[in-house]
């Protein structure tokens, strides 16, 4: 008994002494910020995770918010779900040792099976309330221009770009000194580096306002903007400024999916004296044409006939983008849609952007089934969707499958078997249309420009 009491008297000894002693464990002294930013063209959503905690969600061409961690180390991770897969896929991996007062970015690039990591540092940035000054750095993250080295050059409107004025020059995954503006309008524009007049991209004059803490970058465009570099100002929130490109144009195309509206023209002004579209019948998808920023208005009328109006639409457009009007309705009613067009594909999967235009049926369920496989019993790949609206585009596994369109929640057959071959990168623009037959429908995919 004396030896068990010896014993626990001096292991509670050697605890105090521990307790009582140095700590092994890191202590925090204060407090650093982090954010990351999206630069791989082909990515699906992207997680941006400390440890095990979700930061943040970014697509490419977007930024997280700043987030504040005590001075320590830790792992960041970026993760992204597999179509198919129920636990997230770790494709890259930054361990940082946090110093107190330092802002991090982390720059995602490469592709998703080969991705690259740049860690950019700086002391973070405090502003007085009384500043009427804005703090912006300068990126490289166009990864077209990656065997290219730039010149930035950020300026007042009017101000031409010439050699000696730039702000920055950069190769790929570069990041400048930050450099100090007084808020007010300015213009962006890239050139080649080393000549002025070689230019790669010119903005339009953006406000950008005081006690901003701006990093300012290019990136390629994808499918779904018009121009084939766009520049993006990203705050400490995560918030973008668009420097659009000075032309400002965007792209529309039309889509005829009214069975009884009739064959039509289209017109952009009321006198009906500017036709843009001729001949626009069901289920024919025009081509892009080139439109400014603004809210335009089209009219329809039957196909050589200026007589009356069968529909009058306005649209919203937001420069640099394309867009889709769909002209729908039925016995006189109606009416035109706008959706900005989702194009990008992804490395990952595929991607099915499905829109129903139908006036027999409010809600349709859509099934993706093995090809070949009984559609009995399957559940829908995609239930409830609602006629003449959009759609969220939807990810798809590789494969060989047979789509079918049911009215909802029934196995009766409206469209299909439709089979559709899928890889990683499609993008498949499906629409499923009315025909004559209230209890049959139509599928037509159409070729992405």
């Amino acid at each position: 008994m004396k030896r068990i009491l010896l014993l626990l008297t001096l292991a509670t000894g050697a605890l105090l002494v521990a307790c009582t002693g140095d700590s092994k464990f890191p202590v925090a002294t204060g407090k650093a910020s982090i954010s990351a930013i999206n630069a791989i063209f082909a990515s699906p959503t992207v997680n941006f995770v400390i440890e095990e905690n979700l930061l943040g969600q970014i697509q490419y061409k977007e930024a997280t918010g700043s987030q504040s961690f005590d001075d320590l180390n830790f792992t960041f991770n970026f993760d992204i779900f597999v179509v198919g897969a129920n636990t997230p896929n770790r494709f890259a991996s930054q361990n940082i040792d946090f110093v107190a007062g330092q802002h991090y970015t982390i720059l995602a690039a490469g592709s998703i099976a080969s991705p690259e990591l740049t860690v950019w540092e700086w002391p973070e940035r405090e502003f007085a309330d009384t500043d009427t000054i804005f703090q912006a750095r300068f990126a490289h993250t166009s990864n077209s221009l990656n065997t290219t080295a730039i010149d930035v050059y950020f300026a007042l409107e009017g101000v031409a770009p010439v050699a000696g004025a730039e702000v920055a020059t950069l190769n790929f995954g570069d990041i400048s000194n930050p450099l100090d503006f007084e808020a007010d309008n300015y213009v962006v524009t890239i050139t080649t580096s080393g000549d002025p007049l070689d230019v790669i991209f010119t903005s339009k004059p953006a406000i950008l306002l005081a006690r901003s803490d701006l990093i300012i970058t290019p990136f390629d465009g994808d499918a779904n903007d018009v121009g084939p570099v766009v520049v993006r100002g990203f705050n400490a929130a995560g918030g973008a400024v668009a420097f659009q490109e000075v032309l400002g144009l965007s792209t529309l195309q039309f889509l005829h999916t009214s069975i009884d509206m009739g064959v039509s023209d289209i017109f952009d002004d009321e006198a009906l004296t500017s036709q843009i579209q001729t001949g626009h019948a069901y289920q024919d998808l025009t081509t892009n044409i080139l439109i400014a920023q603004g809210t335009p208005q089209f009219f329809y009328t039957p196909t050589g006939d200026t007589t009356m109006v069968s529909l009058e639409t306005g649209i919203s457009v937001v420069a640099g983008l394309r867009f889709r009007l769909i002209a729908f309705g039925s016995d006189g009613n109606y009416f035109g849609t706008t959706m900005a067009l989702n194009h990008r594909s992804i490395d990952t999967a595929g991607k099915l952007l499905y829109f129903v235009a139908s006036n027999n049926q409010d809600f349709t369920d859509l099934y993706l089934i093995d090809a070949d496989a009984v559609l009995d019993e399957q559940l829908p790949f995609f239930p409830a969707a609602l006629s003449n609206a959009a759609n969220p585009a939807l990810p798809v596994v590789p494969g060989s499958y047979d789509l079918y369109v049911t009215p909802f929640q029934e196995k009766e057959v409206l469209a299909g078997p439709f089979r559709l071959d899928v890889a990683d990168g499609d993008v498949v623009d499906m629409v499923v249309f009315d025909t004559i037959d209230p209890a049959v429908m139509d599928i037509v995919v159409y070729p992405i420009p």
